[in-house]
């Protein structure tokens, strides 16, 4: 098995906090300390304390990095750590019957609400904190297709699930938790797995834009995991998955 850098943070779990620091400071040391070097694009609040609680180096960056929607990985020396709408990676086209071999679909409401509510306590001004996500925050991921929100809003009413195993302590903490739980949770209405021919352009990541699947599910998908094999009776072919926040209105 072919190991990266990121074996060096997976190795040894450990506990202690960051106190005022953003989330850019925390990479930023944490890559220093395993003598990597830092490409950083990340928005994020600035933190009065963070705690890394009996977690790995790697366990805990990966848990900041969902929390203010970025991606990281490491290249050679390098950590990088981008913001996922920033992050420019390649663009591949395959077409069901042709390029794209097999694709299994599946779109579900069960992980879906209508609203993430996340509550703090601002110690300084003594007052409560609160903000509610929509699929609003979607933007231009969500590319003209019907969110797994919208169509659970449609078919049952409101939903709103309220975020409890976080206690942010700032205006802006809590704008981000209840962001990133409602976009990692949207992610998951519509998942896919798939196999096409050997693409070395595919990798998380990636973003697709399968066709030949139908109104619903033509369009845009976004690669997050993805194999890559060679058989000397099949050749090199190329396994993944996809996520996207929405589906297609069929005409």
């Amino acid at each position: 098995m072919a190991e990266d850098r990121f074996q060096d943070l997976r190795m040894r779990r450990r506990s202690r906090t960051f106190e005022d620091n953003s989330d850019e400071d925390v990479f930023r040391q944490i890559a220093s300390e395993h003598g990597l070097q830092s490409d950083l694009d990340i928005t994020g609040p600035q933190h009065r304390t963070l705690a890394q609680v009996n977690q790995s180096d790697l366990a805990f960056l990966r848990d900041r990095a969902r929390a203010i929607d970025a991606e990281t990985w490491i290249e050679e020396s390098t950590l990088h750590a981008v913001a996922r709408a920033r992050r420019e990676t390649d663009t591949v086209t395959l077409s069901y019957g042709q390029s794209l071999h097999e694709f299994s679909v599946c779109a579900d409401l069960a992980q879906q609400q209508t609203t993430f509510t996340a509550s703090g306590w601002d110690v300084d001004a003594k007052e409560t904190l609160q903000h509610d996500a929509s699929d609003s925050i979607l933007g231009s991921e969500l590319n003209g297709d019907l969110s797994g929100s919208a169509i659970l809003q449609q078919a049952v009413g409101t939903r709103t699930q309220t975020i409890v195993h976080q206690t942010p302590a700032t205006a802006e903490e809590t704008r981000f938790y209840a962001e990133a739980h409602f976009r990692e949770h949207a992610r998951q209405f519509v998942t896919g797995t798939a196999k096409c021919e050997g693409n070395p352009n595919i990798r998380v990541g990636t973003k697709l834009t399968l066709n030949g699947l139908g109104d619903l599910f033509n369009g845009n998908y976004y690669v997050n995991e993805a194999i890559h094999t060679y058989d000397l009776r099949q050749g090199y072919a190329t396994m993944f998955r996809v996520e996207r926040c929405g589906i297609g209105q069929s005409s």
